[in-house]
């Protein structure tokens, strides 16, 4: 129980800081370009300033997609101009380049409840694609900040099949540690959903469902990731990088880490089903 409550006043305190606008980079010769995809298809460009996050507060707030508006300037010495979050289909950011350095997509989405059950969730997430193949991997991590540091919470990632106009969420982060059951088991039936065309790939993830249960393969996988947060930190200490780049660092190395894991899922669906 007071593990439960534990979590459950880390969420409304992000909830609370999801709630503060936020923007970009404010100097305006960094600045990136930025491409737009609107809903009804046309393309607006200009240069990218950040977003603000939705308001509201726990329960509720989890119910709203998680970016309220997109700010841009057309010109780097123009005014703020900005497209509502229903108005976007997908945001590409540039380097001085040209070349494309994020890839933002707006997902609808799906979640696995406590039953086991795939449903829709009432709201969008706009997400970077971080692995482009017969099932895509998209995510990013999650901070928490107050006015002088900022800590990681963890790496948030979602899958979607090429072939699907939705997403799928292997964790629903917004339950997470409430009401969330096991999390493991959720995964593996957002993997199957994911993959739902391929019997062979089924027949993987009923072996693979088998393998997460053991307690040596549980055992080895929490030492793997307590090894990653204290490689972390043994490197922030030793290169003297400070409180918020450390975390910074550990966040990079986490969600290495997940894509490794949810990867390694996927290569065995691309490998064992060719359409």
């Amino acid at each position: 129980m007071k593990l439960k409550l534990l979590i459950l006043l880390l969420c409304i305190t992000c909830a609370k800081l999801f709630s503060q606008p936020y923007y970009g980079k404010q100097n305006i010769k960094d600045l990136p370009k930025v491409e737009f995809i609107l809903t009804d298809g046309s393309k607006a460009d200009g240069f990218f300033v950040g977003f603000t996050y939705p308001n509201g507060t726990y329960p509720a707030f989890f119910d709203k997609d998680d970016i309220y508006n997109f700010i841009y300037k057309k010109t780097k010495t123009s005014e703020d101009e900005k497209f509502g979050a229903d108005e976007v289909k997908s945001v590409k950011i540039y380097d001085e380049y040209g070349d494309v350095t994020s890839n933002i997509e707006r997902l609808d989405m799906k979640y696995v409840d406590k039953d086991g059950k795939v449903n829709d969730k009432k709201k969008r997430s706009f997400q970077p694609l971080l692995y482009d193949g017969k099932i895509q991997i998209y995510g990013s991590n999650m901070k928490m900040c107050s006015t002088t540091a900022c800590n990681y919470v963890y790496s948030q990632l979602y899958i979607r099949n090429a072939k699907d106009d939705f997403a799928v969420m292997p964790v629903d982060y917004d339950k997470l540690g409430l009401f969330a059951g096991s999390l493991y088991e959720k995964m593996v039936e957002a993997f199957r959903y994911a993959g739902r065309d391929c019997p062979e790939f089924q027949k993987y993830m009923d072996t693979f469902e088998a393998k997460i249960q053991d307690k040596d393969f549980k055992k080895a996988l929490n030492a793997k990731f307590k090894d990653i947060r204290k490689k972390a930190f043994d490197e922030g200490k030793t290169n003297k990088l400070g409180h918020n780049a450390t975390q910074d660092l550990l966040g990079d190395y986490m969600l290495e880490a997940y894509l490794e894991f949810y990867g390694g899922i996927i290569k065995e669906y691309e490998k064992n089903c060719p359409y």
